[in-house]
């Protein structure tokens, strides 16, 4: 059985055209498309960096990843995380960690807590500098039967870094702007690569208790980001 996806990590994330526009200007030299996506939560479709026999461009994919070998473009377990302990051997990963990764810039993502109540808390995990935005390593594929083509992704996460692990046990794997060159470079080391994927916070991170309303995976509106509290500050750590 798939778990709630409102507790899995990475579960949700947002991405707004400031500051993601000069993300994607930096990798793709193209701007931030169309218009904010708040709350954006898994199966929905949200621009990307996709790397491909040594191109990048920007695509738009659905989040949740489709093995270019699955009989139809429905996959019963969750594939919106990939762990990257694993990637390089599984069966729904190994091809696109080889040669098919991505990076998704997103603005923040989204965690849980418990309240005191047994309830659930989100939280936001934004840059501290909130104009910097956040490059997570990623994974595409492309599908093709039932008359089309669907290309999907798959978040990178790892073991949490013990700042972050009251939060949750896994994070999502960050990357520094120069890293994210390199995750999408084709001649990469693959040893090299599963080494950004160890636990790290790669810039000082604010955690944001902010409104319960975007436990609804459905609200889109700007109170999803209303903060109900003050943050937690975290510094870069790289324990390597």
């Amino acid at each position: 059985m798939i778990r709630p996806l409102e507790i899995a990590m990475c579960g949700r994330f947002n991405m707004t055209a400031d500051p993601l526009t000069r993300l994607f200007m930096a990798l793709v030299g193209e701007a931030f498309p169309g218009e904010d996506r708040l709350n954006v939560a898994p199966t929905e479709t949200v621009p990307l960096i996709a790397a491909e026999d040594g191109d990048r461009r920007l695509a738009e994919m659905q989040w949740w990843l489709v093995p270019h070998w699955s009989k139809t473009a429905q996959v019963n377990y969750a594939t919106f995380n990939a762990r990257s302990e694993k990637m390089a051997t599984s069966n729904a990963y190994r091809s696109p960690f080889l040669r098919r990764r991505c990076v998704v810039p997103v603005s923040g993502f989204y965690e849980w807590v418990k309240d005191a109540k047994g309830g659930k808390q989100p939280r936001y995990v934004v840059a501290d500098d909130a104009e910097a935005g956040l490059l997570l390593a990623g994974l595409w594929d492309r599908w093709q039967g039932e008359g089309r083509t669907l290309e999907s992704f798959t978040v990178v996460t790892t073991a949490a870094h013990e700042s972050l692990s009251w939060l949750h046990a896994r994070q999502p794997v960050m990357l520094t702007n120069a890293e994210a060159a390199h995750w999408l470079d084709r001649d990469a080391d693959q040893a090299d690569l599963l080494a950004l994927c160890r636990s790290r916070i790669t810039r000082p991170l604010a955690v944001v208790p902010i409104s319960s309303r975007m436990n609804n995976a459905r609200y889109k509106g700007p109170s999803c980001l209303e903060a109900v509290g003050a943050p937690e500050h975290l510094a870069a750590v790289d324990d390597d």
